[in-house]
């Protein structure tokens, strides 16, 4: 995909000496080591030199001459030659990472990681390029923007700046090394180090070669290096060729990260600054699982709406327009550049080209989307398979103009990684809003710490973590889902929680055996993906098959059993589909030599038979042929050196090498080629032996070919089954997270909660889940109790310190895990189904926003007032302490009457202002005053000691105890005595403040509030 480009600084800035080291330079029995594959003579033709030449040469071409050190003064002027006209050109480069003051297009990073400018990889006349090195030039110039790794031999190495970001990430040495510097990391160790710069922030593109050395000799580019391809290109999102079968089993337990890409695209619908509205249309999809997700709506220019997607999403990458408005950009500039933030780790930011129009021009978006589906209908061999793509094809084409524009985008960038293809996988492709269940926004997110928590950002006691008790990376996955999107829809409510109790109670053999199966399975749901992109290895697809076979089994011959079957229709749909592929699965593996991919020496071996690729079998006869006549030719070769037991010999990887011992040297022909030798013996090849193993290499090399051509029609055969294969492993990661609950629901003291159709929240001696776990066994109980036919509205006093914030929390997480499906920390609960939950606690400015703790208030309450229903659960944490306290009492005023007697919803209002409480004696129907009970004992005839109780009791807390905690807090005794005694004058003194400005102020402000369409700035 095409990106704008930034700067690197120089690819060709040469060092000051011959080595730059980070650590220790090469040995000079590395350097020996890389024989011809050195970058700089890796290229020079085979040459065919006796042996004593053969000698001298290797010497002079692997150590230190005299002619370094004669030339060593003109080669540094004519580098600093070099360096300086760059300077003139581009100005001075150092080291060090910039800041991110704004986005550039295509960073390596979103943290300020430039890139190399293409302007200068250009070609310089004035500088001799070994042929290997212009290749490099090219490749760079070719994608900018991409750390590339490239394969030289039998290593991999980086070039010019590249160099130096590898060396710096992954430790290792840079040194110049002719007029790049350059690093290298050996052939098996590609997938560490790639994942490694990977999730450093940098887009990696592996380069590989094209030919062997068998194949370049008779090719047509004999003469020239080796062709040197783009085979390969990750990112945090799109890494989902993981290189190696054990990376599978990593992600096999419980961890599962979130590797999503999100686009985003906005249009603006009016107003500026502060008033403006705007509609944002999102794709975020996960390529290593085949996850989509769309999603279209409008958002204030606080960004909320969007800022509660990216919480649930957790993108691991953005892709974005070359332009956004304003508060976007803060919003990404936040999430980009902090470490670890709730939005979870830094996240990778990838801007488009401004010549790529999707983002403006909605008849070129619709244009590329509908020519990719179009493409994807007429590729269709069935008309089963036809008819899903039409179907998917009109669905897609009906999608909101923001969500083409997005979707455009994302195919576009996607085609680059040789990933587009995830669009095709119909089933996949959901809308992030949905009626069935509630989107928890983003303030209640953060604040009940649904998945992280709010002191290190970190997953542990969240309430997550605490729900969480999966045994694979793809029910971790759902699990996730369902804690962030709780259900409203009470029949599905209840059937997913009655099939959480039949686990408890049923004695079914079957079901352990399967729990016990989970813990065992790779991620399937990224096996099966690698599988469909095309990018899965031999080994990892029998694990991938192995691992279907053995869960479709566990049921398959005890089905009419009764003891099999279940009450709950969850279940018994679970266990009726898992034997469903058994058949498909079989049938796969037989085609596979199980031996031979076990082994994963022999891509040729790999299949039972050949008959659907006779190209491997006529290669293979080759090769025997060849092989057949070295065994003729040997028996030449005694007789010629009358030895009936001479026998080729293997040394250093060298076959068919002939022996002859040092004293019978007279019976070699001339025309004979020593490769090597000891003291007692010489080795040989033969003219004869030299054209045969050339051609023998060659026929090897066609066999690869066609036997690796062979393996990609086989993954394309298992591939046609992905949506089947995909279904089972959706139920296993259903029932992952079913098992997952129902030990939650072993814990002591967890009930099952009965569900009533009227709005309640009815709880006996609850319990915050987390706080719970931190203090064992020490928690106070509370109990809960509103209806929506009785009590709605409950304002909550009580000293600093005493309980409040534990207990609204406790609130609305018992709430929240009760829609999950799960069972609650209580003795007994009845729930109604709320349809929202919504929270406004703390009183931090916004620095990301640079709003004032005011601001943030009246906006967040602002908004929950818009969106509220009679359905929904509120908790208002202290309103109106942003500002002076005549305005926060009239404006909490305002608001709690207004929830009270407009809204009704269940509202918790936590305040410090006693006189609410009149307000609550106006409507004692339907509102009451509780307070967090406590001891307060004198100490002297001025200040007083507490004792919090954390106990929920009737009545008004009237004063807050600030000062108490202040001693808690150890300030000096002076201090505290100070502010008891001012404390005591002005409770004495306290009257109404009659400033006018303060009262007409404290009006705009409230007509504001209620006012949907008055923007709150305007006040």
């Amino acid at each position: 995909m095409k990106t704008k480009q930034t700067s690197l600084g120089s690819f060709f800035k040469p060092a000051q000496s011959s080595f730059q080291i980070h650590r220790d330079p090469p040995s000079d029995s590395s350097l020996h080591a890389a024989s011809e594959s050195a970058f700089f003579k890796e290229d020079a033709p085979a040459r065919n030199d006796t042996q004593s030449n053969k000698d001298s040469k290797l010497a002079n071409k692997y150590s230190f001459s005299e002619n370094v050190v004669s030339e060593s003064s003109e080669r540094t002027a004519q580098q600093e030659s070099l360096h300086q006209q760059f300077v003139a050109k581009f100005g001075e480069v150092t080291d060090n990472r910039p800041a991110v003051k704004k986005f550039k297009a295509n960073d390596y990073t979103a943290k300020g990681i430039s890139q190399p400018d293409s302007d200068a990889l250009k070609h310089k006349s004035n500088i001799k390029y070994t042929p290997l090195e212009l290749q490099i030039v090219e490749l760079k110039e070719k994608y900018p923007g991409v750390l590339l790794v490239v394969e030289v031999g039998y290593k991999y190495k980086f070039f010019g700046d590249d160099a130096k970001v590898a060396s710096k990430t992954l430790n290792i040495a840079h040194y110049m090394d002719h007029n790049f510097y350059c690093a290298s990391i050996p052939t098996h160790r590609l997938p560490f180090h790639v994942r490694r710069l990977v999730n450093a922030g940098y887009k990696v593109g592996v380069v590989r070669q094209t030919e062997t050395a068998a194949l370049k000799a008779v090719g047509d580019n004999k003469q020239g290096p080796f062709l040197r391809e783009l085979k390969n290109l990750y990112t945090k999102s799109t890494f989902v060729d993981e290189l190696v079968v054990s990376d599978i089993e990593e992600d096999s337990g419980a961890s599962a990260g979130s590797n999503y890409l999100m686009t985003i695209v906005e249009e603006l619908r009016g107003g500026g600054g502060p008033d403006e509205r705007v509609q944002i249309g999102i794709v975020a999809v996960q390529p290593a699982t085949g996850d989509i997700m769309y999603d279209c709506f409008e958002d204030t220019y606080m960004r909320s709406e969007l800022e509660t997607r990216v919480l649930h999403i957790q993108p691991s990458e953005l892709l974005l327009p070359a332009t956004l408005s304003r508060p976007t950009e803060k919003l990404v500039h936040h999430m980009a550049v902090q470490r670890t933030t709730a939005f979870g780790d830094s996240v990778r930011v990838e801007r488009v080209a401004e010549d790529i129009p999707f983002s403006k021009n909605y008849n070129a978006a619709f244009t590329h989307v509908s020519d990719f589906y179009a493409q994807s209908v007429k590729s269709q061999t069935s008309s089963q398979e036809g008819f899903k793509s039409e179907t998917l094809f009109a669905e897609i084409l009906r999608l909101p103009e923001v969500v083409i524009k997005s979707l455009a985008l994302t195919i576009k960038y996607l085609s680059d990684f040789h990933l587009e293809h995830v669009f095709k996988l119909t089933k996949y492709f959901t809308h992030f809003s949905s009626k069935s269940h509630m989107t928890l926004n983003a303030n209640t997110m953060a604040n009940l710490e649904i998945y992280r928590n709010s002191t290190n950002y970190g997953e542990k006691h969240s309430l997550f973590w605490i729900l969480n008790h999966t045994h694979t990376a793809f029910g971790k996955r759902l699990l996730k889902r369902w804690v962030g999107r709780p259900l409203v829809d009470r029949a599905h409510l209840e059937a997913r929680i009655n099939a959480v109790e039949e686990l408890i109670t049923a004695e079914n053999p079957k079901i352990k055996e399967l729990a016990s199966l989970l813990r065992q399975l790779p991620d399937l749901e990224k096996g099966l993906c690698r599988i469909h992109y095309g990018k899965s290895s031999p080994a990892e697809l029998l694990k991938v098959l192995n691992a279907l076979q053995r869960i479709s089994q566990v049921f398959i011959n005890t089905m009419p059993m009764e003891n099999t079957r279940f009450i709950s229709p969850i279940l018994n749909d679970i266990v009726d589909f898992l034997p469903t592929i058994l058949e498909d699965v079989i049938s796969l593996k037989s085609m596979l030599n199980i031996k031979a991919v076990e082994r994963g020496d022999d891509m040729s071996e790999l299949f039972q038979s050949h008959e659907p690729w006779p190209e491997i079998s006529e290669f293979k006869e080759k090769i025997h042929e060849t092989e057949q006549e070295f065994t003729e030719h040997l028996k030449e070769l005694r007789k010629l050196l009358r030895n009936s037991t001479t026998s080729y010999v293997t040394v250093a990887g060298i076959e068919y090498l002939i022996e002859v011992k040092n004293t019978e040297l007279k019976k070699v022909p001339q025309n004979w080629i020593k490769i090597s030798g000891t003291k007692a013996v010489s080795r040989f090849h033969t003219p004869f032996i030299i054209s045969k193993t050339r051609e023998r290499d060659q026929h090897r090399d066609r066999l690869r070919i066609a036997s690796e051509n062979a393996f990609r029609d086989y993954l394309q055969q298992v591939a046609d089954k992905y949506e089947l294969f995909r279904d089972v492993v959706q139920r296993l990661a259903h029932l992952d997270c079913l098992l997952s609950l129902a030990a939650v629901a072993k814990q002591p003291g967890y009930c099952k909660p009965e569900y009533v159709d009227h709005v309640s929240i009815k709880v006996e001696n609850g319990r915050h889940p987390m706080v719970e776990q931190l203090l064992g066994g020490n928690f106070v109980p509370n109990d809960i109790s509103f209806d929506s036919n009785d009590y709605r509205t409950m304002v909550l006093t009580g000293p600093n310190m005493g309980g409040k914030s534990s207990y609204i929390r406790q609130v609305a997480l018992i709430t929240i895990m009760g829609q999950i499906g799960s069972y609650v920390p209580a003795d007994s609960a009845q729930l109604g189904i709320v349809d929202a939950v919504y929270t406004r606690m703390g009183a931090l400015d916004n620095l990301l926003t640079g709003e004032s703790t005011f601001m943030i208030e009246l906006h967040e309450t602002s908004d929950i007032m818009k969106q509220a229903t009679p359905r929904s659960l509120v908790i208002l944490d202290e309103l109106g302490r942003g500002t002076s306290t005549h305005d926060g009492v009239a404006i909490a005023y305002a608001v709690l009457q207004h929830f009270i007697t407009q809204i009704r919803s269940i509202t918790i209002f936590v305040t410090h202002y006693p006189s609410l409480a009149e307000l609550v004696n106006e409507h004692s129907d339907i509102a009451k005053n509780c307070h967090m009970a406590f001891i307060e004992d004198k100490v002297d005839d001025d200040q007083s000691t507490l004792t919090f109780l954390y106990k929920l009791t009737d009545g008004v807390a009237m004063r807050s105890y600030g000062l108490n905690v202040a001693r808690l807090a150890n300030l000096p005794k002076d201090v505290l005595d100070t502010a008891f005694k001012k404390a005591s004058e002005m409770e004495a003194t306290h009257e109404a403040n009659d400033d006018v400005k303060a009262v007409q102020r404290t009006k705009r402000v409230l007509h504001a509030l209620f006012d949907r369409n008055r923007p709150l700035h305007s006040v």
